[in-house]
Order: structure tokens, then sequence, then C-alpha cells
């Protein structure tokens, strides 16, 4: 019985000091930290089965389907933040599908080729530190195929015509990379990369 506790109580050190390990990265982005107070992060509500990038909808033409975006941004700020999403798809856009918001407005994509997406800062969120607002994209009775959703820019490739993103950003936390998403002179907006995209079957 003695073995038994002892063993119990070498796992709950062992639990604490894994948690403690976890929450570094996460207090990092809290208020407490100025230099990290105007960083947040962008990603796909949903992280899939395996929080691998795996996540996938499907839908049915003539219909469209709400895609759940998040940012973390604890407490308010004196300004409003924008995030962009991009599409990556061999389906023609306004022939096959369209990004629309709530309403069902078509969603016209900016210079860049990505859709800007406006957080509220200003006011208190519910959720405390994840906001949440959603993408739609509407199938048009086109061609059948994907349409995958991203939180960096898919033609933002190295020399090798890898996606940056695959080889690192400006952050490492063994697990997780940091890239730039949106930086201005009052903030900057940044996508992770275990939760980057999203993809839609159109059928």
């Amino acid at each position: 019985m003695k073995r038994f506790i002892n063993i119990l109580m070498a796992l709950m050190v062992l639990m604490t000091g894994l948690t403690t390990l976890t929450a570094c990265s996460d207090d990092e982005w809290g208020n407490d930290n100025p230099e990290y107070q105007n960083v947040f992060i962008v990603a796909f509500a949903d992280w899939g089965p395996k929080s691998n990038n795996d996540k996938t909808y499907t839908v049915k033409q003539g219909s469209q389907l709400e895609v759940p975006v998040q940012l973390w941004c604890e407490g308010t700020r004196s300004f409003n933040a924008e995030a962009f999403v991009y599409v990556d798809t061999k389906l023609a856009l306004g022939q096959d599908f369209q990004i629309v918001d709530a309403t069902g407005n078509t969603l016209q994509p900016n210079s860049n080729g990505a859709y800007v997406l406006t957080w509220d800062l200003q006011k208190p969120d519910a959720t405390k530190n994840h906001r949440l607002q959603s993408i739609f994209v509407k199938a048009l009775n086109g061609a059948k195929g994907d349409v995958t959703l991203m939180t960096f820019d898919p033609k933002d490739v190295d020399a090798d015509g890898k996606l940056r993103i695959s080889n690192g950003g400006t952050k490492d936390d063994d697990t997780q990379y940091y890239v730039p998403n949106n930086k201005t002179g009052q903030y900057e907006v940044r996508c992770i990369t275990v939760n980057y995209k999203v993809k839609v079957t159109i059928n």
C-alpha cells in the first residue's frame, strides 16, 4: 500500500510539473506581458480529431456552410483588429463557390487575395479570450471539389516550393510555430501551425 501511495504521489508531482510547463506558453500571451499584449492569435475554432489541420466539412450544392474562426485576445483594446483568411482551391470563385457573410452577402478578397475579418476589441467578449466569428462557403451548383480555408497565404512559399509555415515561424515551443498573419503599428495577428486550415468539400 505504501508503494502505491508513493507511486501516486510521484505521478501527481509529474502532472503538476507538466501543467506548469504548459501554462508558461499561455501566460506569455496574457496582459501581464507587455511584449505580447497586442499580439493576437487567429485560428479556426474547430481543431479537428487530431488537432493537426485535419478538420473537414462537406456542403451540398446550393447550400452554404459556416466555418467558425477565433481570435485569442484577452480584455479590451482601444482599436479593432483585422485577421486574414485565404482560399486555396482549383474551383472557380463566383462560378463554383462564393465566400459570404452570415446574411449571404458576397465577400470580396482584397488585393492580396485575402478575406478580411474585423474583430471588435473595444467591447468585452463573453468568451473572455476567444472571440468568435464565422466565414461561410456557399456552393453555387457548379463543379464539385475542395475549398481549403487558411490563415496564411498559400502563395507564400520558399525557394523549395514549400509553404513557409511548414518550416517554422517566429516562435517555437517544440510543437507549435507562430507566423505573422497581419501586422500594423498597433497590433500583430499571428496564425498557428496546428490549426491553420480546414477543408470544405462541395458534393
